[in-house]
């Protein structure tokens, strides 16, 4: 998620419905009565949003008997105006070495006032809490932000490596921005004008793919075609590079969603690395190819029967292609490239969507359109910092509603549950 004042739409992150790694919730109340001790709970999730990935606290929002943030009862306007940004901000940071950055924004949703505190992740160097309160605040110590929505002090080897690691990333986006600055503005036009090159490339991909694969998967079997495009040509990569980050991937390789006993092969053309992955019984079983301008290309067959698209699997490959272009692309020293990520279900007219939910049986899904076309955007650092995961869920229901699924909160919030065992259940390296 990408953390922004103005959003196009609140409801997504006010009515969540969930709290995670980047949205916390509290009820209505109004700052200049919670004392001391309330306020530094606010700077203690903000400290801890800024050093992970950025995000939202957002107030009016009670909880429900499930201890859900499902009630949305909205603020007054006496609490809201309460929410003053230099009070807040010099509160917040009196407490936060260096200063947090945020912004503190009133919207309106359904007629009912809220206050969202929009926290942005830290650029150069991770906040330590600078000052004690209570039990609410250690001095000297780095909040972060868990998974399961926890804001509590980095206490693991691994997560404050992981603060390092994002401040060295930084660091060298902000350099490189710097020499890109230097190097390349007199050359931006022309970089718009090569990536008219993608288009042809894409094809000429999927013509390569389209001869390796067994049969007439193009024509007649569901497809799934997985594409990045960066948003200008890329320069100065070479081939021996492309070859270490794909060997140097710390996530599990699309040969493990197959499940199956696989040999890969690598392959250099002039400019391109293509590979293909292929079973001792069935063939060929999955295509790729990555040029040097930055297009990647997957082709994958799914595994159908009785003229079904199985669900686990589509969401499996959702997950594993979009968190392996994060990494792949950070490997390569392109983390702050915005790529389009896209999905293309091919053959898939009158197929069936199988079962993933537990309310949802085959046959009920069916699709009407020959091929389905979905796309994301995100910059590479931002999908291998952790947003692939949303990233990946959002490609898989924008994917099931053309077979016309309809989903509410609940229903994404399993899928996205379901995405993370899947994926914690593939080999790592």
């Amino acid at each position: 998620m990408i953390v922004t004042a103005e959003p196009e739409d609140w409801a997504p992150i006010i009515q969540c419905g969930l709290e995670n790694q980047q949205i916390d919730f509290k009820g209505p109340q109004d700052w200049d009565a919670i004392g001391r001790v309330g306020r530094a709970k606010f700077a203690r999730h903000a400290i801890a949003l800024a050093n992970t990935q950025g995000g939202y606290v957002v107030v009016g929002v009670l909880e429900d008997e499930n201890g859900n943030p499902t009630q949305y009862v909205g603020m007054t306007e006496t609490q809201a105006a309460s929410f003053d940004p230099s009070k807040v901000g010099q509160t917040i940071n009196r407490y936060a070495d260096p200063a947090v950055s945020l912004d503190i924004v009133r919207p309106m949703l359904d007629g009912k006032r809220y206050v969202v505190l929009v926290v942005y992740p830290f650029r150069d160097l991770p906040h330590v809490c600078g000052e004690t309160c209570e039990s609410e605040l250690q001095r000297g110590a780095f909040y972060i932000r868990t998974p399961d929505a926890r804001s509590r002090v980095a206490v693991r080897a691994s997560e404050l490596h992981a603060l390092i690691q994002r401040a060295l990333r930084n660091q060298r986006q902000m350099l490189g921005r710097m020499l890109r600055g230097i190097l390349y503005e007199d050359r931006q036009a022309d970089q718009q004008q090569d990536t008219s090159v993608f288009p042809s490339l894409l094809e000429r991909a999927r013509r390569n793919a389209r001869a390796r694969l067994p049969g007439d998967v193009f024509r007649t079997a569901p497809l799934f075609e997985f594409s990045v495009t960066p948003k200008t040509l890329f320069k100065g990569d070479t081939l021996t590079e492309v070859r270490r980050s794909l060997a140097n991937l710390p996530q599990a390789k699309l040969a493990d969603a197959h499940r199956a006993d696989l040999t890969s092969e690598i392959y250099a053309g002039n400019e391109s690395l293509w590979g293909v992955q292929t079973n001792r019984q069935s063939g060929v079983v999955c295509c790729w190819e990555y040029f040097l301008s930055g297009l990647f290309y997957l082709a994958l067959p799914l595994a159908t029967k009785e003229q079904s698209v199985p669900a686990t699997d589509l969401l499996l490959y959702c997950g594993l292609s979009t968190a392996i272009t994060g990494q792949f692309y950070t490997q390569l020293n392109h983390q702050d490239s915005l790529l389009r990520i896209a999905i293309r279900l091919a053959n898939v007219q009158q197929t069936h969507l199988g079962s993933l939910l537990h309310h949802q049986s085959i046959g009920e899904l069916v699709c009407q359109i020959p091929d389905i076309d979905v796309r994301r955007e995100r910059t590479a650092g931002d999908l291998e910092a952790g947003a692939f995961l949303n990233t990946a869920t959002d490609l898989y229901t924008d994917l099931c509603e053309r077979f016309n699924a309809v989903f509410d909160q609940a229903d994404i919030r399993e899928i996205s549950l379901q995405l993370q065992n899947l994926l914690g259940g593939t080999s790592q390296k």
